[in-house]
């Protein structure tokens, strides 16, 4: 009954526009026939009025044509479809890769403590010097140690004499045996003193024990310090070391002579090293074992401590469907993905259950469920259904 009243009202409006047009027409027609000045300004203002007129009976069937557009139901609606991109599935390799966050360090980074206490009466090199093994750094005073070693010496050549001459006539049994005894024994006493107070004396001078920089000098000279004290830091930074706990599930995937990449962030420095160490232990309390990696600084711009991260390769397959992430769905079933399917002249959709292997990146392994040439759908996914008819791009 509302579309019977909507068109009755469609034709009486018709009506009356025609009347109005036919109206305009004949004003149109008069005005040609009639050229008097005097009328001129009132055909005018009655033409202006018209056209006003007509202008509100357009704005009035536009309101009607939209009003009868939404209460006819028997015209035929086309349906918009959704556009999709789909996927062939196709075998490919696909890498999966460890990302672990490491911390630089170097085997030789030495602190040097004073080992003998005494005031510090030279430094013999400065911070950032190229130090080698055996260089003497700083020394404390000696004068009282070196009182002691001349005598030590003294006593160590006239005991050492006197037990070679001893010895000369006890084997012609000239002496006795108890003078040989005692010269011997003061001989290898004397040797013994010498030994420690050399000993002494050595531990007023501070050496590198590796070559290397020179990080640090902790004490100036005149300064006094006592057994212990670190006075000095020596860091060879062409020997460096990356270190990181790996959880005991990679013990398998990871070996000694694996390549892994490096970055340091701080650096933005990407570069390729080996795995030189794995340790045997596993540390009960978070079940890890250590991974120890080669580090090449042949610029000398990497510094002990830094952090890093390695990226290390642990599954690797050389012909997998492999897809992106997001293209991968759940619902109470499991993980799904949509197939595009040709069926006569339209394509639908169609719902798929896989089984998901691992995944790195923005992609994922997909281990069942699917089949070489597959239609996965990639773009479009998330505004259809199963069964839908789609727009294929």
């Amino acid at each position: 009954m509302h579309v019977k009243h909507w068109n009755m009202l469609w034709a009486n409006t018709n009506r009356r526009i025609m009347k109005k047009l036919i109206a305009l027409l004949s004003l149109g027609l008069i005005v040609a026939c009639n050229q008097n000045p005097e009328d001129l300004g009132s055909l005018k203002k009655n033409l202006s009025e018209k056209q006003d007129e007509l202008s509100a009976l357009k704005l009035e069937i536009d309101s009607l044509e939209a009003k009868i557009a939404r209460m006819d139901t028997s015209a035929p609606k086309q349906e918009k479809l959704v556009p999709v991109n789909t996927l062939s599935m196709a075998e490919r390799p696909f890498e999966h890769f460890l990302r672990l966050s490491a911390t630089i360090t170097s085997k030789e980074n030495v602190l040097l403590s004073a080992e003998s206490n005494g005031r510090v009466v030279s430094v013999n090199a400065k911070e950032g010097d190229r130090v080698r093994k055996g260089d003497v750094i700083l020394r404390l005073e000696s004068d009282f140690i070196e009182g002691q070693l001349q005598e030590a010496e003294a006593a160590y050549k006239l005991a050492k004499t006197t037990y070679e001459r001893r010895a000369r006539l006890w084997k012609d049994s000239i002496g006795s045996e108890i003078e040989f005894l005692s010269s011997e024994t003061n001989y290898k006493a004397s040797e013994n003193r010498l030994r420690q107070v050399r000993a002494q004396y050595e531990n007023t001078f501070v050496k590198a024990p590796v070559s290397g920089t020179l990080d640090a000098i902790t004490v100036n000279e005149g300064e006094f310090v006592a057994p212990g004290t670190p006075v000095a830091r020596v860091v060879d930074l062409a020997n460096l070391e990356l270190e990181t706990e790996v959880s005991e599930s990679y013990l398998k995937a990871i070996k000694v002579g694996d390549s892994v990449e490096v970055n340091i962030p701080a650096l933005d420095l990407n570069q390729m090293e080996t795995v030189i160490f794995t340790s045997q232990y596993i540390n009960p309390a978070n079940r890890s074992f250590t991974v120890k990696v080669s580090l090449n600084n042949k610029n000398a711009l990497i510094k002990p401590n830094l952090l890093a991260e390695i990226k290390l390769k642990d599954y690797a397959k050389k012909n997998a469907l492999v897809l992106p992430s997001l293209a991968v769905q759940k619902d109470l079933k499991g993980d799904y993905v949509y197939l595009a399917k040709a069926e006569g002249e339209v394509t639908k959709v169609q719902k798929a259950y896989v089984q998901l292997g691992k995944s790195f990146g923005e992609e994922t392994e997909i281990l069942s469920g699917l089949a070489v040439g597959d239609q996965v759908v990639t773009a479009g996914y998330n505004e259809i259904n199963d069964g839908q008819t789609v727009d294929l791009k």
